[in-house]
């Protein structure tokens, strides 16, 4: 099945949206927060905010980040969801107090807040505060150079996909694509943001399929050596109308390691799409290991899921045991979905072992025993 995805970003932080529709997993109680006792209360009690994780560093815990930040993050969450509405919350203010507050516990050379909130009957988000540490930047951060290239937008394609990325947002927001089949044959190229099933996105289709078919040979200079992220995210997507998913993947394959995180978010999942629909292809699956392990929540997930399909074929098996498994059992210990889910579902597949998602024990030996 083909995902539907809608992002958004705002202050400098994280804050990813997305649709209940959207993501190939189930929020079950056991995933939600452990700071929850879900058997005791209805669904409708639920806070907004089900866990606050923090990954990439032992110099401080989550319980720490809860104890001193916790209100604070709390009310970012609230405020960004609640959008005009909330007045009396001044967002750059208070996103300033928490970012440097939670950058003071530590020597750290990355810090990034990622807020993530899902649409479902009741909305609701998880938080993680992502680190790197000085002495793991190379490990970690191990991204090519800013590109410096200037271009002209080929036949205005670049603002056109900022056009339809705009409209279909609202959509989607605003619930207009709920009751649109997400099925492979609603997504005519590799891979779809918000489809073009409703009318006013319908349009679009034939302008990117003419546009890209013309312009393929600027857009992979765009997306190998424009100095704006953005226009080089919007050539990762723009490149699915060429409907040729082994170019595809040898043309973005060293974007995995872009220096922008939109550009390796909109990378990674088109190569998800492409890991479902055509499991013959041979994937950069190193560097898709490696991308488990980068700053960010929305670069582990994206692995995550591109890991899920790798996982379900035995050419890649003892790469994933080797290299994977360790940051799966950290990404396993979140209570944020879309790190947690694919993580465990990875260590089953990977195992043949069904032991439960928070018997970290358990998980722990059998990795022992295979590594």
């Amino acid at each position: 099945m083909k995902r539907f995805t809608l992002v958004c970003f705002f202050l400098g932080f994280s804050v990813y949206v997305a649709h209940a529709l959207i993501l190939p997993t189930t929020i079950s109680a056991e995933s939600l927060s452990e700071t929850i006792k879900v058997e005791n209360i209805s669904h409708e009690q639920l806070p907004f905010v089900r866990g606050i994780d923090v990954f990439g560093t032992e110099q401080v815990t989550a319980e720490h980040v809860r104890q001193q930040w916790g209100e604070q993050l709390i009310a970012l969450a609230e405020a960004f969801h609640d959008g005009d509405s909330r007045t009396d919350v001044d967002l750059g203010a208070l996103y300033e107090e928490v970012f440097m507050g939670i950058q003071a516990m530590g020597d750290f050379a990355y810090v990034n807040l990622s807020i993530i909130t899902y649409f479902a009957a009741e909305n609701y988000a998880y938080i993680t505060v992502d680190f790197v540490d000085v002495e793991d930047v190379e490990d970690r951060m191990p991204f090519l150079p800013q590109p410096t290239g200037d271009f002209p937008d080929p036949d205005g394609l670049l603002q056109q996909w900022e056009d339809y990325s705009e409209i279909g947002f609202a959509l989607a927001a605003g619930g207009e694509l709920d009751n649109v089949e997400h099925e492979a044959t609603v997504c005519p190229v590799l891979s779809c943001t918000f489809g073009f099933v409703h009318p006013e996105l319908e349009p679009f289709l034939a302008v990117f399929a003419a546009g890209v078919s013309a312009n393929q040979e600027h857009l992979i200079q765009i997306l190998r050596e424009d100095r704006d992220e953005w226009r080089r995210a919007h050539a990762a997507y723009l490149l699915t109308f060429t409907n040729d998913a082994a170019d595809y993947v040898e043309w973005v394959t060293s974007s995995i390691r872009d220096s922008g995180s939109f550009v390796r978010n909109n990378v990674l999942r088109v190569l998800i799409d492409i890991a479902q629909d055509y499991p013959a292809i041979e994937l950069p699956a190193e560097l898709i290991v490696e991308a488990l392990h980068y700053p960010d929540t929305t670069d582990r997930n994206k692995a995550a899921y591109l890991v899920v399909e790798l996982a379900k074929q035995d050419r890649y098996r003892e790469l994933l045991i080797e290299q994977a498994v360790p940051v799966l059992l950290e990404m396993l210990k979140l209570t944020q979905p879309n790190n947690h889910n694919p993580a465990y579902e990875i260590l089953k597949t990977l195992s043949g072992k069904s032991y439960g998602r928070r018997d970290y024990t358990a998980w722990e030996q059998w990795a022992a025993g295979v590594q």
